[in-house]
C-alpha cells in the first residue's frame, strides 16, 4: 500500500532493453512506489500521448496493485483518456478486463473469523478489510488512520467491532503499523493465521494479508488467458515484496531504482526510481513519438 523506502543489500539488475521487446503485448504496472511518485502523482500530460502510442502498437496497459479497484480507476479519469485495459486489485483477488470483472475471490468465512480474531489481539494494529463489495473499517481507528486507509479504499463502510467484518466477502486485509513490521512479527502472524491468509510486505509500515494462491502474477495470468496471450509477451514494473511473483513470472520483469531487495531478486532489469518517472522513461523509449 505505502511506498517502500530504498534499501541496501541487493544488487540492482541491468537497465531494460533500449528498444521495445519483440512480441510485447502487455505492460503491467504497480502503482505506489512504481508508477506513482511520492505524493501519489504522475505526469498525466506525458502519459496520455504515450498511452495512445501504446494502444496504436497493440500493447495493453494493466494496473496491478494491492489497492481497491475503485481507487486505481480514479487515477485514470475518462476525461484524460481510456481506463486501463486491465486492473488487478486486492493483490490478485479481483480482476477487471475492459470494464468487466473476470474474477472475484474471497476468504472462506470460517477462515476469515480466525484471521479477525488474531488481528483483534493487537490493539496497536490498524487495518482495513476489502473485497468485491467494498471495504470495512473499524470506527475505533484514529482520524489520521481513517484518512490513510480510506485513501486506498474509497468505497468503504464502518463497522463497530472487528467481528462485524465477518459475514462480508473479504479478499484482502491491509495492515498498518507506524512502528514498522519485523520479521519476527510476520513469522508469528503467519503461524497464527494457519494458512487462512498469507502476509506479504507492501512497505516498511504496511503488510497485506491476501488469499492463499492469489497475488499479482495470478491476477495477471487471468488477463493473459482472457486475451489469449502468454507471460513471455508481458512486461511488469514493481518495487515491493508483493510484486515479486509478477516480476519473476513475466518475460520482462523490471524493478524500480527504489525497489526492495525482494523485488530486485524477482526482476531481470532495473528502471530509474519512481520519483524520476522511471516507468515513463522506459515506456517513452519503447514507444517513441513519431
Amino acid at each position: 500500500m505505502s511506498q517502500a523506502p530504498e534499501r541496501e543489500g541487493a544488487a540492482a539488475p541491468p537497465a531494460p532493453p533500449a528498444c521495445r521487446p519483440p512480441g510485447l503485448r502487455v505492460v503491467a504496472v504497480d502503482m505506489d512506489g512504481t508508477f506513482l511518485r511520492a505524493g501519489s502523482t504522475y505526469n498525466r500530460g506525458r502519459f496520455a500521448p504515450l498511452r495512445r502510442r501504446m494502444s496504436k502498437a497493440g500493447v495493453r496497459f494493466v494496473v496491478a496493485s494491492g489497492n481497491q479497484e475503485a481507487q486505481l480507476l480514479g487515477f485514470f479519469p475518462a476525461a484524460e483518456g481510456p481506463a486501463p485495459d486491465g486492473v488487478v486489485s486486492d493483490n490478485g483477488a479481483i480482476v477487471l478486463a475492459d470494464g468487466v470483472r473476470l474474477l472475484e475471490t474471497h476468504v472462506p468465512m470460517d477462515a476469515l473469523a480466525r484471521v479477525l480474531a488474531v488481528l483483534d489481539e493487537d490493539a496497536g494494529l490498524a487495518f482495513i478489510a476489502s473485497g468485491p463489495d467494498g471495504a470495512y473499517l473499524r470506527e475505533s481507528e484514529t482520524p489520521q488512520m481513517r484518512e490513510l486507509l480510506t485513501f486506498y479504499h474509497p468505497q468503504y463502510q464502518y463497522v463497530t467491532h472487528t467481528a462485524d467484518i465477518n459475514g462480508h466477502r473479504v479478499s484482502k486485509i491491509a495492515l498498518v503499523d507506524k512502528r514498522g513490521f519485523t520479521q519476527v512479527f510476520l513469522d508469528r502472524l503467519s503461524a497464527a493465521l494457519e494458512g487462512a491468509m498469507v502476509p506479504v510486505v507492501s512497505g516498511h509500515d504496511s503488510v497485506d494479508l491476501i488469499v492463499p494462491g492469489r497475488h499479482k502474477a495470478s491476477g495477471l495470468d487471468v488477463l493473459l488467458d482472457h486475451w489469449g496471450l502468454t507471460r513471455g509477451q508481458a512486461a511488469a514494473f514493481g518495487d515491493s515484496g508483493n510484486d515479486t511473483e509478477m516480476l519473476a513470472g513475466v518475460g520482462y520483469g523490471i524493478a524500480m531504482g527504489n525497489a526492495s531487495p525482494a523485488a530486485r531478486r524477482g526482476a531481470r532489469f532495473t528502471a530509474p526510481a519512481n520519483d524520476d518517472d522511471g516507468v515513463l522513461q522506459v515506456l517513452d523509449a519503447w514507444f517513441p513519438a513519431d
